[in-house]
């Protein structure tokens, strides 16, 4: 089982997947696959979900479970027994609570649920629990909104630094587009460190 999110990111049965990307990426991969409709189908929200109002739930195989603590996630997905588990995440979840003991458990329990199944972990933005989580997936995918236009202003020059009102940048600090990384299960490489179009990088 195969789901195309975009032109250069497919997700696969069998591996733990972290993805970061606008929400209306995640529902319009969803709802073009009509093949999505053949397998059991379930999605695991927090206290508030950017995705399903948006996706089409016209098969019997859509499950809709809802989890409003970290400790819940765990129950659902001991108990999964469907081909595809996306999962979004939800920072609340995890406050006030010891993330040192817990993000273990839910990482053991995603790369688990991995075995027989595609496990997608959502996120519009990477925050700290996100990106600890992602560490341990087996492939981590940021997409991105497309870059700004570009300042249009009456070009200037300044000292020879500046160009259309800003300083000119001589290295490239951001990428637009879709970034891809990818590790084997269990790898301890650090993930991109810019991820584009998030809200806030993750913390440090």
């Amino acid at each position: 089982m195969e789901l195309d999110l975009c032109p250069s990111v497919t997700l696969q049965t069998g591996a733990f997947s972290a993805v970061t990307a606008p929400a209306e990426t995640i529902t319009a991969a969803i709802n073009a696959n009509a093949d999505l409709r053949r397998f059991m189908f379930l999605f695991v929200s927090g206290n508030y979900s950017r995705l399903l109002s948006g996706i089409g739930r016209v098969s019997a195989n859509f499950e809709v479970r809802r989890a409003f603590t970290v400790f819940q996630i765990l129950t659902i997905l001991n108990e999964s027994y469907h081909t595809i588990i996306l999962i979004e995440h939800d920072p609340t979840l995890y406050e006030g609570i010891d993330r040192g003991t817990v993000v273990p458990q839910v990482i053991r329990a995603f790369r688990a649920a991995a075995r027989d199944a595609m496990v997608i972990l959502y996120a519009p933005s990477a925050d700290f629990t996100f990106h600890a989580i992602a560490r341990e997936a087996d492939r981590v995918f940021v997409i991105a909104q497309p870059a700004p236009p570009a300042f249009r202003g009456r070009a200037r020059r300044v000292g020879g630094e500046r160009e259309n009102g800003f300083r000119r940048q001589k290295t490239l600090e951001a990428f637009y587009g879709t970034q891809h990384h990818e590790q084997q299960a269990g790898g301890k490489g650090p993930l991109p460190a810019v991820v584009t179009g998030d809200t806030g990088a993750p913390d440090r």
